[in-house]
């Protein structure tokens, strides 16, 4: 593997990372305005493959807002508020913590590669 290659698959694993950190700040800002763009692009039910493969990149790219958005939308709209910007929060420090593991990995295997 070149190094062109290795920053190629870092940016592939980067790409739905980022996708649900943005989409997850998009819905604490936007609230419900984003969060119906999301479920127009759902099918409910999936009954066909293409249906379901739809779906499987809508809640691997967008789900993780989503989600959080309804299970904290039983709480009156501040503490709805609150409790998605912690979790946003943790989030964020989940993902750029989970990001560089992977980019160590990925590094030393291809430095491992390269050596042999």
């Amino acid at each position: 593997m070149t190094e062109s290659e290795v920053s190629n698959l870092i940016i592939i694993i980067a790409s739905p990372i980022l996708s649900q950190i943005s989409y997850a700040f998009l819905v604490l800002i936007l609230g419900s305005i984003i969060v119906e763009y999301y479920e127009w692009g759902v099918f409910r039910p999936a009954e066909t493959k293409f249906q379901k493969f739809t779906n499987f990149i809508m809640k691997g790219m967008f789900g993780a807002g989503f989600y959080f958005y309804h299970k904290y939308s039983k709480h009156n709209w501040l503490t709805a508020k609150i409790l998605y910007t912690i979790t946003f929060i943790g989030m964020c420090f989940v993902a750029l913590i989970g990001f560089n593991i992977v980019r160590i990995v990925v590094m030393f295997v291809f430095n491992q590669m390269s050596v042999n």
